[in-house]
């Protein structure tokens, strides 16, 4: 047999033994990331819709007041393909999980927390962030850059992120009161992802506006 036929059966077989393998870690994946995100949010309802094989998911919660519903997506590096997953390495660098909470009532105003080297790299500018307060906060060694337009969401912001053992899987917090919608995009790592969503949870009470109370200004 020439060593070029055995060659091509040979990265056949890797190749295959690739794609079974890389479609089973990422549905484990999917599995937890779903698993420690419901158990948080407790969802009254919930719907997935596959975005294509074992790549990701939209994912679809009805929640329960002050929040009103969650709708968030992960993506999954394509470890069934092991001739695309070293690009995709260098390209996307690791899973990626994005969530948007929304809630019921009027929040107190802008704020943003983002891990500063994600910061440096953002491919959509924030609106309006040269008319914020910018300040550099430090949380387990890890850099983050807050964002405020309204000073009433400083403190929460601050204390928030006070909370995290474990900073590192948050890349960018923030809440948005004009369309009373919170979003957080994290990368996803068994074991935090939940932790740091609960502490998110437990927060987001302090960002909404109580009856009788102004949001204020700087």
């Amino acid at each position: 047999m020439p060593d070029y036929i055995l060659l091509i059966i040979v990265l056949a077989a890797v190749s295959t033994a690739g794609y079974f393998r890389g479609r089973k870690k990422n549905r484990w994946i999917a599995g937890w990331i779903s698993r420690e995100t419901e158990d948080v949010l407790k969802p009254d309802h919930t719907s997935y819709t596959n975005i294509g094989g074992t790549i990701g998911y939209n994912f679809t919660f009805a929640l329960t007041p002050p929040l009103k519903e969650a709708k968030g997506t992960f993506t999954l590096l394509p470890r069934q393909s092991i001739l695309y997953l070293p690009v995709s390495l260098i390209i996307t660098r690791h899973d990626r999980y994005y969530l948007h909470i929304y809630a019921a009532k009027k929040l107190m105003g802008e704020g943003h927390l983002i891990r500063k080297d994600y910061f440096r790299r953002m491919r959509t500018s924030i609106a309006g962030a040269e008319a914020m307060e910018k300040e550099t906060l430090v949380q387990k060694g890890r850099e983050y850059i807050l964002l405020t337009k309204e000073v009433s969401v400083k403190g929460p912001l601050k204390k928030l992120l006070s909370t995290l053992d474990q900073p590192d899987h948050l890349m960018h917090f923030c809440c948005y009161p004009d369309t009373k919608v919170f979003f957080v995009y994290m990368k996803p790592v068994k074991g935090q992802t939940g932790a740091v969503l609960k502490h998110i949870s437990q927060a987001l009470p302090s960002f909404i506006i109580a009856k009788g109370v102004s949001n204020g200004t700087k």
